[in-house]
């Protein structure tokens, strides 16, 4: 770490220090008093507020997303649910005209150190050592143990160094696809203080933010100080509460001129509860796009590098196998749908009843099933989208039913074989021969190939003259798995195939 990277991370152990009190409070944000830097920003903006024309362009914005799991890998959640939140913040910040997308997949860090840290040292070093330059990089982890729902740094005041400055933590337990806390810390990290900066400490002290908005009081009544106290916004009402609250508020409070405070509940930088929440102040928004918009604003390297143009996500796949009158075997399951113009991969869901048995992400347009996911004779339904780093929100397909048969006990290659052949390839389409290599020669060799439900539905014999062979399947196969059996001197090998359209 160079002089420039560790005086950053002092200064931003010294920022997290001022968070004591609210980390006392469960579930919070560990994000404290903006810092003078950001305040001084907000400030200079003031004044363009009333006169600056309406931006309709749309920012785009690169996020890296990191899971963090113990050292075994255990615990975490899912990439699935990683790109919920992200889909639910792009709905949320759609009127500031602000998107984010994902360069590329989620990234995993395995180390119990960073998974359910007690204080803010090892996430530090967490970011200082996975951050990826220019980007928005959000770390989900457990964050029970310091009984926070998540923290950011605002600008320039984080570890990572020069464009690299500064994350986003957040906590499995707060990281639910519907919760505010993301859009929340967000807000932290493109310079939005809490709407009670300033003023939940002393609300009668002379620097609080005072309820009035008219700039010319006719003392004794002091005039609005909005633009340079609180959060440094006018257009979000002056509040005092620095603890959780439902909506409505019957907390009472005066501020200096004797007015009652009525902070609102909607808006994301208060500390109201979820449900509450639901928008951004015109002023905060312009703040944000002004901390991105141009180089030389203070996260203005998010946007140096183009955004990539990603495809156009129409409709959902349409799904060729299970259909609802199929039956397939539980333990060696293929699910297969058709190619999505604009999709590079694909969540696959399949549930029992409304239960969501698994979840997967998948790069193509089939997903082999094998194992225990699914119980034999049962009924399953499933749904498939496509998705991009640009779209997580598309949508899926209907949901449709399917049934198991009973379990099929072979394995890729069965621990019982004794015939020592391989068989290629194992995923094969219509005109594929397949090759035996390494059979013995000059001796009868019988297949014979059985669908998902054990039925044979072709078979032959072979009388090799070399140790290699080929086998000429049927073309019209329907699309599934099989069990291709070959038998050679009372040896026996057993192998699965899997039959493409």
């Amino acid at each position: 770490m160079n002089i420039v990277r560790r005086t950053t991370a002092l200064l931003a152990l010294l920022f997290l220090g001022t968070t004591g009190v609210l980390a006392q409070n469960n579930g919070t944000c560990g994000t404290g008093p903006a810092p003078a830097s950001t305040l001084s920003y907000l400030e200079s903006l003031a004044s363009g507020y009333g006169i600056q024309t309406e931006d309709t362009t749309w920012i785009r914005l690169p996020v890296t997303a990191h899971i963090v799991r113990s050292s075994s890998g255990f615990g975490g959640m899912s990439e699935s649910a990683v790109f919920a939140t992200i889909c639910n913040l792009n709905q949320r910040f759609v009127s500031a005209r602000i998107s984010f997308y994902l360069l590329e997949r989620v990234k995993f860090i395995d180390n119990t150190t960073y998974y359910g840290a007690t204080s803010y040292q090892p996430l530090m070093t967490m970011i200082d050592q996975n951050n990826v330059a220019r980007t928005i990089n959000i770390y989900y982890t457990d964050l029970s143990g310091m009984s926070l729902c998540g923290f950011a740094f605002y600008p320039l005041t984080g570890p990572g160094g020069f464009q690299n400055d500064g994350a986003v933590v957040m906590s499995f337990g707060c990281s639910q696809p519907e919760g505010t806390t993301l859009a929340h810390e967000l807000g932290h990290y493109l310079n939005l203080p809490h709407t009670f900066d300033e003023t939940s400490s002393d609300p009668m002290d002379p620097i609080a933010e005072r309820v009035t908005r008219n700039f010319n009081e006719v003392p004794p009544r002091l005039s609005a100080n909005c633009f340079t106290s609180g959060d440094r916004f006018c257009d979000t009402p002056s509040d005092f509460i620095a603890t959780r609250w439902a909506c409505p508020s019957w907390r009472v409070q005066l501020d200096l001129n004797n007015d009652l405070f009525r902070p609102d509940s909607s808006y994301y930088m208060s500390y109201s509860n979820d449900n509450c929440m639901s928008r951004f102040s015109p002023q905060q928004m312009s703040a944000m796009r002004a901390t991105v918009n141009n180089p030389s604003a203070p996260r203005g390297y998010l946007t140096l590098n183009p955004a990539p143009v990603f495809g156009t996500i129409v409709g959902s796949p349409i799904k060729l196998f299970p259909q609802i009158t199929d039956t397939v075997v539980p333990n060696n399951a293929l699910f297969r749908w058709n190619t999505l113009p604009g999709a590079t991969m694909y969540q696959l869901r399949v549930f029992q009843f409304n239960v969501n048995v698994f979840d997967t992400l998948i790069t193509d347009t089939f997903y082999h099933a094998l194992g225990n996911r699914l119980r034999g004779v049962r009924q399953y339904s499933w749904v498939v989208r496509g998705l991009n780093g640009g779209d997580l929100c598309a949508a899926f397909s209907p949901r449709d039913s399917f049934s198991t048969s009973t379990y099929v006990f072979a394995g890729i290659n069965d621990a019982s074989n004794t015939l020592q052949a391989k068989v290629y390839p194992t995923v094969f389409q219509e005109g594929t021969p397949l090759t035996l290599d390494g059979i013995q020669v000059g001796t009868t060799l019988d297949w014979n190939l059985k669908d998902q439900l054990g039925r044979v539905v072709c078979n032959g014999s072979l009388w090799p003259e070399d140790s290699g062979a080929l086998i000429h399947l049927p073309g019209d196969l329907p699309t599934g798995s099989y069990r291709l059996e070959c038998i050679q001197n009372r040896q026996r090998m057993t192998v699965r195939l899997l039959r493409l359209p």
